[in-house]
């Protein structure tokens, strides 16, 4: 009885390492699948227009141009150091 109980237990234990092996490989396709379709679908177009929209070097028509005064009101460095949020 004891032989057979053995048995069985390698024979699972195979069928599991198999099933571990087969799951990481379809975990790995699966995962390449839904993030190629988020990257594709919701990211690259964001990104495109934000791209668009936005101008950090202001260098569109009609952007201020030069040095910025600082907004009145502003905090000091030590003030906004210790305001964390």
């Amino acid at each position: 009885m004891n032989v057979e109980r053995v048995k069985k237990t390698g024979a699972v234990r195979r069928l599991w390492e198999w099933w571990k092996r087969v799951g990481k490989r379809i975990g790995d396709f699966q995962a390449r699948v839904l993030l190629s379709f988020f990257y594709y679908t919701v990211f690259a177009p964001f990104a495109i227009a934000v791209r668009w929209v936005s101008d950090p070097l202001a260098i569109k028509d009609g952007a201020p141009r030069g040095w910025q005064l600082k907004r009145e009101g502003e905090a000091s460095p030590t003030e906004r150091a210790t305001r964390q949020f």
